[in-house]
C-alpha cells in the first residue's frame, strides 16, 4: 500500500461536522402536557384568577407536577393514580 498523505484541505474536507448545538429531548408527549398544566397554574397565580382556597395550593400543585415531570423524563411512567390526579388539577385551573 501507498503511504499518502492529506493536505490540511483534504483532511477538513473528509472529517464530520460537529454539532453546534447539543441535542435535546423535548417531544416527549407526556412531558409536554404536564408542561402545559405547570404553564396553567403559573398562569393562573399570576393573573390572580383564582378563588381564596386555591391560592395555597398552586404551590403544592406545581410541585407535584414538577416531580411527575422529573420522573417521566428520568425514564419512569406514571401510575393511573398519577394520571387520575393531573386530570382533577388540570379541571382546577380551567
Amino acid at each position: 500500500m501507498k503511504n499518502r498523505k492529506f493536505t490540511m484541505k483534504q483532511a477538513y474536507n473528509t472529517m464530520k461536522p460537529t454539532k453546534k448545538k447539543p441535542a435535546k429531548r423535548t417531544n416527549h408527549k407526556l412531558v409536554g402536557k404536564l408542561l402545559d398544566l405547570k404553564y396553567r397554574i403559573n398562569d393562573a397565580f399570576k393573573n390572580r384568577k383564582l378563588h381564596k382556597t386555591l391560592i395555597g395550593d398552586t404551590r403544592i400543585d406545581k410541585q407535584w407536577v414538577m416531580e411527575r415531570i422529573e420522573e417521566v423524563r428520568g425514564g419512569g411512567k406514571l401510575t393511573k393514580y398519577d394520571l387520575q390526579e393531573a386530570n382533577i388539577i388540570w379541571r382546577k385551573y380551567e
